[in-house]
């Protein structure tokens, strides 16, 4: 029984792209500041240029969560009865695995009190649509 949540989980991790994690920050255009802030938490940095425009900045958004990582492993020994030696080679995988989130950095431009749109960049930048959670 234990297998069919992990098996969700995978399942749903899967499904991480960065079109859906688009998805989700296109829904939060038009937003509130405060309803930004109650969403996704308080931002690492607020800034504002010269001309008045107001960003808020992100640095961790995206997939979160143990992630599979590969491993390796060579072993000598089980010396026989009869002087016989054994040795061995595997790759495998491992769950879970503490790896930190890839990089995902996410800036809100504040227009207004408002959400007038959003930039992203990194790799980490995935998450499952709306409509499928």
């Amino acid at each position: 029984m234990r297998a069919i949540p992990l098996l969700a989980m995978l399942t749903l991790a899967a499904c991480a792209t960065t079109a859906g994690f688009d998805a989700r920050m296109q829904a939060l255009v038009g937003a509130s500041e405060g309803d930004l802030v109650q969403a996704v938490g308080i931002p690492e940095a607020d800034f504002t240029t010269p001309d008045g425009r107001r960003f808020l900045q992100y640095e961790r958004l995206g997939s979160r969560g143990p992630q599979p990582a590969p491993t390796i492993g060579f072993g000598v020994g089980g010396f026989g009865w009869r002087g016989g030696v054994g040795t061995g080679l595997g790759i495998g995988t491992s769950f879970p695995v503490y790896a930190p989130p890839p990089e995902c950095r996410v800036t809100f431009e504040m227009r207004g009190g408002r959400v007038a749109g959003y930039s992203r960049s990194g790799t980490g930048c995935v998450a499952v649509p709306p409509d499928q959670r």
